[in-house]
């Protein structure tokens, strides 16, 4: 399958949600919203949680910008994406999940300010920091964190984007002449 290897999100949505189902009682009025990425494959998920986790997942969307999703969260949990950047830009803590023990770079590291689960235990003590308003979210949603891993969040990034193009242009030409 070219578009994903399912697998590995069927894997990662098995924990998050056992680990949410262990946290009933502490999260009566959860609402859990599961993104999936626009790829045809909405039914399989809405089967599986259907199947497993029945009644614990409220909404599946996949056509929704992510931002809209964003806008109604009050955590974040994904495997390796952008969108965890982006959450925590807007103030939302993030948890990345990871299985695997693939060796990645910063902050998807495990030893970084991203907070990193690699089980279902870790994921569950996350989960219940979230709860307790844990402060071991908030370094990654400080602006100099981010501008660590994203660069500078000061609005003028479309402009270094066209000086950097329009220098390499020039260098090109140059030596093409």
């Amino acid at each position: 399958d070219l578009n994903s290897f399912l697998a590995v999100e069927f894997e990662f949505l098995h924990d998050v949600l056992s680990s949410i189902r262990e946290l009933a009682a502490e999260l009566p009025s959860i609402r859990v919203v599961l993104k999936v990425r626009p790829n045809g494959y909405r039914e399989q998920y809405q089967m599986f949680t259907n199947e497993f986790f029945p009644g614990m997942v409220d909404t599946i969307v996949d056509t929704v910008p992510m931002r809209e999703v964003l806008d109604e969260s009050d955590l974040f949990i994904s495997i390796y994406s952008q969108t965890l950047f982006e959450a925590s830009c807007l103030g939302i803590p993030v948890i990345y999940h990871k299985r695997d023990r693939e060796i990645m770079d910063p902050p998807f590291d495990g030893k970084s300010e991203l907070v990193t689960t690699n089980d279902c235990s870790e994921l569950l003590e996350a989960l219940l920091d979230f709860v307790k308003d844990n402060d071991r979210f908030n370094a990654f949603m400080e602006k100099s964190i981010m501008e660590k891993y994203v660069g500078p969040l000061d609005g003028n990034n479309l402009k270094r984007n066209f000086d950097f193009i329009a220098m390499n242009l020039c260098e090109v030409n140059t030596r093409a002449e």
